[in-house]
This record gives C-alpha cells, structure tokens and sequence, in this order.
C-alpha cells in the first residue's frame, strides 16, 4: 500500500450494507481495499505510460475489473488457508514490520514513522496490518505445496533455453510503400471514421488567485513547527533532515500555510459573492491539452459536480487559484479541415501497414536476404544489421514462437521483417537460471490452477452495481 496514492472513485454504488464491494465464501471486500489496489494498479500504468496515463485510459484497461479480480483472487486463496486454521500470529505480523524499510530510521524501526507514512497513504495501522496477515497466511498456505525443481524439468528447459537459430531476413519499412494523401483519399478514410475525431470536452470557468504570503513566522514558531512535523522533511539520501538543514524548507512550509488560510477565506467570499475590490475575477475555457493548471487541478475541474461548481483552493505554484466551474463544453465531431492534420498521421499509418502486410505476403515464401553471422537465441538483442535491440527482441519473440520454419513479423516501429530459419543447434550447456525457470513456471501453474478450482468451491458475490460478475 505504501505509496500508492489515491485515484478518484465514486463511480460505482455499493449494494451491501455492511459497505462490502464483494463476498468470496466468507470473506468480505471492502471499498476501501478495492480503493487501494486499484490506486497501486494506476500508478503502476502511470510508471509504464510514463505519466501519460489517466482515467480515461484506465476506464478502457478495465482497471477497475482488475483490481476486482485481484482481490477476489486473494479471497479465494484465504478461504483455503482458513479451512485449514492457518494464522498469522501478532508476533509473525510485527517480525515483517521491523524488517519493513518504509518504516526504520537509523536502521530501527519507529512507531512514530510508522504512524507518519500510514497517515499520508490514508491507512490506519489496523488496515495495514490486516494486510499483511493475509500476505502471511497466503505464504502459510503455498509452503504447504512446496515446489520443486526434478533434473527433467532442468533439463527440459534447458533445451529450450539452449535452441539457437541461424536466420534469414529482410527488412521492409515504409519506404518501401507509396500512399495517396489526396484529399480524396483522406475524405474516404474521414467518413469512415468521423467519430475518432472529437474535439476536447472543454470547460468554462471563472477563477482568483491568491498569490504566495510570508508567514513572518519568528524563530521559536519556525521551531515549533518543525517539532510538530519533522517527518515531513526529507534529504535526498531518504533521512530525516536536522532543524538547521531543514530551516528554509520549515519557513517555506509555513509560508505555503499562511498562503492557504487566505485561500480558504477568499474562497468563501467567492461562493458567497463578497470578493474584496482588488480580487480580480478571471475567466477561461480550458481542457487537457489547453490550461494553465497542473493536472491535478484539470482533474478536479473535469469531475467537477455542476450542482457544486465552486472547488476549494488548488495549489498552483507558490499560491493558491480557487475555481468556479460554470459549464461543460462537451466534445463534437471535428470538421475535415480541422482534423485533416491527424487523419493524414492514422491514415498513412493504416495504408502503410496494411500494404506492407501485403508485400510480406507476397515474398516470405522467395525472398532472399541477409543471414545472421550467429546463431541467436531467444535473449538475443542484437545479430540483424538494420534493427536495434528492442526491434531485435522482437523479431526474436516471433521467430520462436513461430510453428513454420519462415514468417514474418510487424514491429512496433512499422517495419515488416521476413524470417526464414536456415540452420538450428542446440547449446547443451547447464544453465544455472533453470531451475529457478521451473521452480516459477510450476509455482504460477500451481496458483492459477489453486485459484481456478477454488472458485468453484467458495461462492462470489458481487455489490457493486454496473459491475457484473
């Protein structure tokens, strides 16, 4: 949980009374774990997407689902080790604590710090805790099925592992291909795909600003105010940093404090129309790709309940903006010429690899080109001169998932690759990474097959409206 963060949730009712998302057999899940997980979930995207993820794509990732599914698994996995009396003991629970680095200062572990970091991530320690007993009984229940690596198995995978390809390639890329961008041709893919060309929702908002202010705080308030939140302040390194290292940080805190109790105040007086003179009401429409905001505040101003348009202070900067949301601009279909500059990057993109596919076709069966100096293997990330080694990585995954001794594979970078297999050997050599290969291959076997017949053992319910089963 410890770090996850919180994504906006809301939009699901919940059909229990006692407030649970779900029942597997006699364990119930809460809105506030399906909450955590999916947050983690979402972050994670955000990490692989690089920040470029939001809910929207979330939404079309069945995020939501996954996290569902997640927990349900987890349930599953618990009514079994219920069955048998399994038990995570407070002493096992708070062994895996003091071993928790999240929570150790000096190399120690502190209750304060535990306390701190729990309340940052919304989490009581008794919903922490209760994690951490499920994690300890679901290790209790698979070391009853210990799993083992038999000299077979080894060897097995070391055979496959050990399968080198000498191979023949040819590269087709875009080049190779020419479109016709005219505006009829453009028009043609246009009508068929009008609806993929919306303009942005958009929203009309007036909003003040309340810029940065100097607490003036003197040294002893400067003190007092680090005593009481000393764990806010961090060096680089991770440690807590000393009243003199953290002196600056402190003022800036407080400053930012002073700052957002005039915010408070001024955004009372917006709601109630009592703005002093010299707070100036601005207005502008905004959306995701236009807006002055971080996309923090574009998210609140996007949720934004209409019945309740006023949002409270949003920090912005070294200040504050309070924003009035007054309407929603909702997306339509763009126009030809507004839309022309896109249509001619997806049609292009579409024509291209589609004639490519064709061309690939027509040759994989008497092309003729170059042949890697080397065997490869299925690590390989380099041997085809042209390619670089995600492009080689693969072009490798296909030609050994490949069934025929020829093909050909689209890569991510729109190019096309002819494969012909020419010659093959086997590295006979012992593989010290194969036994931990197996030991993970037969542990997911084993639990997704656990998971599979639990499920018809322990009945699912499902609460949440719109949700399914």
């Amino acid at each position: 949980f410890i770090g996850a963060g919180f994504v906006g949730w809301g939009q699901y009712r919940y059909g229990d009374q006692s407030g649970a998302v779900a029942k597997v057999g006699d364990v119930s899940i809460s809105g506030k774990e399906l909450q955590q997980v999916y947050s983690q979930l979402f972050n994670q995207y955000a990490q692989m997407f690089r920040g470029q993820f939001d809910e929207e794509q979330a939404k079309k990732f069945g995020l939501d689902k996954q996290a569902l599914r997640r927990l349900i698994d987890e349930a599953l996995l618990i009514n079994l080790a219920n069955s048998y009396n399994l038990e995570a003991t407070d002493a096992e629970v708070a062994d895996v604590l003091q071993q928790q680095a999240a929570f150790a200062e000096k190399g120690v572990f502190s209750k304060t710090l535990y306390q701190q970091v729990l309340k940052q991530n919304h989490l009581t320690p008794t919903e922490y805790e209760s994690g951490l007993r499920k994690s300890i009984l679901i290790q209790k229940l698979f070391a009853l099925f210990p799993v083992a690596a038999d000299a077979i198995e080894k060897e097995a995978f070391e055979t496959a592992l050990g399968i080198a390809d000498k191979v023949e390639y040819k590269i087709l890329s875009g080049s190779d291909i020419k479109i016709d961008t005219t505006d009829a041709a453009l028009k043609a893919y246009w009508e068929a795909h009008k609806n993929d060309y919306l303009t942005e929702r958009a929203f009309k908002i007036a909003y003040i600003e309340q810029p940065s202010i100097a607490s003036g705080a003197s040294e002893q308030e400067l003190k007092e105010y680090y005593d009481a939140h000393s764990y806010d302040f961090v060096g680089p390194d991770g440690k807590l940093l000393d009243y003199d290292s953290a002196k600056s940080a402190v003022a800036a805190a407080m400053d930012d404090k002073a700052t957002n109790k005039a915010a408070l105040k001024a955004f009372i007086a917006f709601k109630k129309d009592k703005l002093d003179d010299d707070m100036k009401v601005l207005e502008s429409t905004v959306s995701s790709s236009k807006t002055p905001f971080s996309a923090e505040t574009m998210q609140a101003i996007e949720t934004a309940d209409l019945t309740k348009p006023y949002l409270k202070p949003k920090k912005e900067r070294n200040g504050y903006v309070i924003i009035k949301v007054e309407e929603t601009i909702e997306p339509v279909a763009k126009t030809f010429e507004a839309a022309k500059s896109e249509l001619l990057v997806a049609y292009s993109r579409q024509v291209r690899s589609q004639k490519l596919l064709e061309l690939a076709n027509a040759n994989v069966a008497t092309f003729k080109g170059s042949v890697t100096g080397d065997y490869v293997k299925r690590t390989s990330t380099d041997g085809f001169t042209g390619l670089d080694g995600a492009e080689t990585q693969s072009l490798v995954a296909a030609v050994f998932k490949s069934e025929k001794a020829s093909g050909f594979t689209a890569l991510p970078s729109e190019k096309v690759v002819l494969f012909r297999i020419v010659d093959q050997k086997i590295d006979t050599e012992s593989d010290p990474q194969s036994e931990q290969a197996v030991i993970q291959t037969k542990t997911a076997m084993l639990s997704r097959g656990l998971i599979d017949s639990l499920s018809n053992r322990y009945e699912t319910q499902i609460f949440l409206k719109g949700f399914g089963q």
